[in-house]
């Protein structure tokens, strides 16, 4: 058993290398575009890790399984280094499914080759399913690291648009908000959505405000506790809505957001 755990150890460190050079390697160029873009998604990368392994320490789990939680939130966007050296854009929808893109560079790697069977099978549910409008799993163990994978992912896609939002509401890399346009206009199937305590869709994203929109209905895609405690302690949803223009519509979104996470810390 203490040789398992060491020779998982040694797999995770070999992993972690692998995710250091391979994005390094990527991030090096002339394009000052591309190689802003990918030092953003490893700063997103190494976060999520982070953040991954944080809930899973708060949810009791194993020291191998909190691990395995932070190899899975470093690898889970390996795949959006290619995607956007190829077609400068993180837009999955008219270009590639990076999830399905960061399962073929890292089952192709030794480290992931020489992880156990049972541990593999994790990695492919949760990153495969990450970035899905809903998770299709129904493996108990499993679905628990989607969980955390996603959330960890919320929570620092919502940091990370608020530190790179400008004054007028933009965005400093437009490649954040999809290089949707920077329109005051809130499209009918978003607001729907929302309305309707959903997860908003992607492809129904047309402007700056509706993308604005989605990030705040990450909420209703939030798994735990902890999570919204995350949320809740860094403001990130009051630190969006500042950033909205103040109509009627947007104040009852926020109001019904807000009503939301208040209710999480009363009923969980």
């Amino acid at each position: 058993m203490e040789e398992t755990k060491k020779n998982n150890e040694n797999l995770f460190e070999l992993g972690k290398t692998f995710f250091e050079n391979y994005s390094q390697k990527m991030i090096q160029g002339e394009n000052s575009n591309v190689t802003d873009n990918l030092q953003l998604k490893k700063d997103h990368s190494i976060k999520v890790a982070s953040l991954s392994k944080y809930i899973a320490e708060n949810l009791d789990m194993n020291r191998e399984d909190c691990e395995l939680a932070e190899i899975i939130g470093l690898m889970h966007d390996i795949g959006r280094f290619s995607q956007f050296e190829k077609y400068e854009s993180f837009d999955d929808l008219k270009t590639v499914d990076h999830a399905a893109l960061s399962l073929d560079i890292i089952q192709n790697e030794e480290f992931f080759k020489k992880i156990q069977e049972k541990n593999k099978l994790v990695i492919i549910s949760a990153i495969g399913n990450h970035n899905k409008f809903a998770i299709n799993e129904t493996n108990e163990r499993y679905l628990k690291f989607c969980k955390i994978l996603r959330d960890a992912d919320k929570l620092d896609i919502l940091e990370t648009c608020i530190t790179y939002m400008k004054r007028d509401g933009s965005f400093s890399m437009p490649s954040i908000s999809l290089n949707l346009q920077n329109k005051p206009i809130l499209n009918d199937a978003v607001k729907k959505d929302i309305e309707m305590g959903k997860l908003v869709q992607r492809k129904d994203l047309k402007t700056v405000l509706d993308f604005k929109i989605f990030l705040l209905s990450m909420v209703y895609d939030i798994n735990y506790k902890i999570s919204f405690h995350y949320l809740n302690q860094k403001q990130l949803i009051k630190n969006i809505y500042e950033t909205l223009p103040k109509k009627d519509e947007i104040i009852n979104i926020y109001r019904q957001i807000r009503l939301l996470v208040e209710n999480v810390f009363v009923l969980k």
